[in-house]
């Protein structure tokens, strides 16, 4: 069964990248907001509190809404597209790993946990294979 995103998630949610500027660290961070500058306001003050910095310490960047990321994501489930980080041509080469869910909107960790079962089936299949070559 194939979760689908809420109608918040649809119309709220925002993605950023989160990096700290001592090192090369980065986060990739969920949260829903109003509009782009309340989700940029949001992210600065949770993670600046999260990880004991500065608010003018926090870099975020590639800030991006649902549609955003939707319009620029290649996969058939437009719900997966929100965690798309790189292409090769048609085909996804690069998911969020590890993010950080500034939200309790059930729906995205659902969505989240699908995607991670279905890359570890994959990625076992895989392994089977080269085993038996």
């Amino acid at each position: 069964m194939s979760t689908q995103l809420s109608n918040r998630c649809r119309t709220s949610l925002y993605r950023m990248i989160f990096g700290k500027p001592n090192g090369n660290e980065e986060r990739i961070v969920f949260l829903m907001a109003g509009s782009r500058e309340a989700a940029s306001r949001r992210a600065t003050s949770v993670l600046a509190a999260l990880f004991d910095i500065e608010p003018p310490e926090v870099y975020l960047y590639n800030l991006a809404s649902f549609g955003d990321l939707v319009d620029s994501g290649v996969s058939d489930d437009e719900d997966l597209r929100i965690f798309e980080l790189g292409w090769k041509g048609p085909m996804v080469s690069v998911w969020a790993e590890h993010p950080l869910f500034l939200t309790d909107d059930s729906s995205l960790l659902g969505k989240w946990a699908e995607l991670y079962a279905d890359l570890a089936g994959a990625t076992a299949v895989e392994a089977i294979r080269r085993a038996r070559s």
